[in-house]
């Protein structure tokens, strides 16, 4: 029956356009080595000095080549919440530009016909990330993603391109969040193969890793340039584009990005509000053209972004709602300086973003994609994480001529 509904789905959805299209690169060069670093700390230390050790992957993967946009995100709500009626919270009043017209980049519209109610509030917002994002609210997209349907095919230089059509079904699949207090505050991988929130692992050798040795002496840059360089921040005109690739490496930080929807319709950057006195705002994803060892884009800058590796919550940080599990952050924010740009800035937070303060108007996501040998041991079949009769049953299932 699991079998046939599939079957169904996929056919169905042949009928109709895919409602995002996502770029992913993979990810090679398996059981690569950890590195040891100190929290926050720029320098590499000794094995002995560390206080953590991270980066290594004992499998292939890929991961979103940018971050997930605003237009992508208001297609997820329409499709999951096609009344408006918000009650997984997947929409915060805070994207709203009624209340803040320099970052409210999705509008809520209750009485738009039912599957629009959720619209991007301004065309510049179109291809910015989507931000005010909580685990749970990543989470769900990537079950969304999981419990629907894909096509995948690879573009040019090696970029895979799914096509994607999403499922109504956010709250079980890859993570269980059917009740957020308590399965969904310690949700983690319940499967071996297909989209997935990035690990903190598979994040940072995306950013990070060479294969090739690099000038530190590591297999790790320090920043996600290619480079152990601070990087040049990127320049805005007056509607949010960078103007400024030519001084490559490029990242979206230190609070000088400064545009918002008034400034691109006035050419005015002083039309601006300044609602929590940052200057920054967020640049278009990929516009800053500058990529990490493996091809992804703005894993540095612009948004910090969510990962699902749990951690225990940060000794001494506000946790108002005495959450015991917490999630592992990395990226920095366009309107904060380099140190976040350090492999080493391996922050956390609870998963509704309360430690982060403000720059919850600053937290994203992208998505990763295992394949069936990213996850489960030899002879695990069916990918239930056991090997027993129900493997037998398969292999005999399909005993006899490989079919071509």
């Amino acid at each position: 029956m699991t079998h046939l509904i599939a079957l169904l789905t996929a056919v169905l959805a042949q009928t109709t356009p895919p409602q995002i299209e996502l770029q992913l690169v993979p990810v090679g060069d398996p059981g690569n080595e950890s590195l040891p670093i100190i929290n926050f700390n720029p320098t590499f230390p000794t094995p002995e000095n560390a206080t953590e050790f991270v980066g290594s992957v004992s499998y292939e993967y890929e991961i979103g080549r940018v971050e997930i946009t605003v237009n992508q995100w208001v297609s997820f709500l329409n499709t999951v919440d096609p009344t408006g009626s918000n009650d997984r919270g997947l929409w915060d009043p805070a994207m709203s530009p009624e209340l803040d017209s320099m970052y409210g980049s999705v509008r809520r519209a209750p009485s738009a016909p039912a599957g629009s109610r959720y619209q991007v509030a301004e065309p510049e917002f179109n291809q910015r990330p989507i931000a005010w994002i909580d685990f749970f609210r990543a989470a769900r997209f990537i079950n969304s993603l999981h419990n629907g349907h894909s096509e995948r095919t690879t573009g040019p230089s090696g970029v895979i391109v799914y096509r994607c059509w999403f499922s109504q079904n956010t709250e079980t699949g890859v993570y269980d969040l059917r009740n957020q207090q308590t399965f969904g505050v310690g949700a983690t991988r319940a499967v071996l193969e297909g989209f997935v929130l990035p690990s903190q692992n598979e994040w940072i050798k995306a950013a990070y890793y060479s294969h090739l040795p690099t000038a530190n002496g590591s297999h790790y840059w320090r920043f996600p340039t290619r480079s152990d360089e601070p990087p040049t921040p990127a320049l805005v005109n007056a509607c949010g584009e960078v103007t400024n690739v030519a001084s490559a490496p490029i990242v979206n930080y230190n609070n000088v990005a400064s545009w918002c929807p008034q400034s691109c319709h006035s050419g005015d950057v002083g039309s601006c509000p300044n609602p929590f006195g940052f200057m920054g705002n967020l640049t278009r994803v990929g516009a800053c053209q500058t990529l990490s060892p493996w091809n992804t884009l703005d894993q540095g800058g612009n948004l910090v972004e969510w990962t699902d590796t749990v951690v225990a919550p940060l000794a001494g940080a506000p946790n108002p709602l005495a959450i015991p599990i917490w999630r592992q952050l990395h990226g920095g924010i366009a309107v904060a300086g380099g140190w976040q740009l350090w492999m080493s800035a391996t922050g956390a937070s609870d998963p509704y973003g309360q430690v982060l303060g403000n720059t919850r108007s600053f937290a994203g996501f992208r998505v990763a994609y295992l394949p069936a040998s990213a996850g489960g041991c030899v002879g695990d079949l069916t990918g239930d994480g056991l090997i027993n009769g129900e493997d037998l049953g398969a292999l005999i299932g399909e005993w006899g001529p490989c079919q071509p």
